[in-house]
């Protein structure tokens, strides 16, 4: 077979897989038309299918809404155990480290290259000196260019990141030479690294 001749088997073969293709318009349409026409509740309507006669039902006993907070989340704890500190820096590391810097004093690539204001440090006045509820707060619903972070942080490591935060504001106040012996020969091998 030459280029740019088609044989007529060729041909009959063609129409025969377009006429297959082609759908009947009318069917179609009635498809569509049952979709839209298919039965559903509205908010506020009466329904057969529960007891109650109503759409909308109570959800089961003891559920909590994903975004409903309790009264116990809002409350710092009590202490601070080694295992949430290291929380705290992990989600810290992931969520916060990017625009306040590693250790959070606000410099960071990300925040030198953003137009005023930037992001504040975090170790210093006048953050430093906000009540840990207050940056909760702020965590939870966001600030200025922060998003809010509630739907990635989990109340616990808010709280979690909020101790890593005062124990680098610590950190930044405490003297090696005033750490006991094994705590300052540690700490000066980290700042070797």
């Amino acid at each position: 077979m030459r280029r740019g001749r088609w044989r007529p088997a060729s041909l009959g073969l063609l129409a025969a897989l377009a006429a297959a293709c082609t759908v009947d318009k009318g069917s179609w349409d009635r498809a569509l038309q049952r979709m839209n026409s298919q039965p559903r509740g509205h908010p506020f309507g009466a329904t057969p299918v529960f007891p109650d006669g109503k759409v909308m039902q109570r959800p089961p006993a003891g559920t909590v809404a994903r975004d409903a907070a309790r009264p116990s989340d809002t409350v710092a704890p009590a202490a601070y155990t080694a295992a949430m500190l290291a929380r705290g820096r992990s989600r810290f590391d992931v969520f916060c480290a990017a625009c306040h810097g590693p250790l959070g004093d606000g410099v960071s690539v990300v925040a030198a290259n953003m137009r005023p204001p930037r992001p504040p440090s975090l170790v210093t006045p006048p953050i430093s000196a906000l009540t840990p509820e207050s940056v909760y707060a702020v965590i939870t619903r966001g600030f200025g260019r922060m998003p809010p972070l509630a739907p990635y942080l989990t109340p616990a490591e808010r709280w979690a990141v909020i101790g890593y935060l005062r124990a680098l504001r610590l950190s930044r106040e405490v003297a090696l030479d005033t750490l006991p012996p094994a705590l300052a020969a540690e700490a000066r091998r980290a700042l070797e690294r």
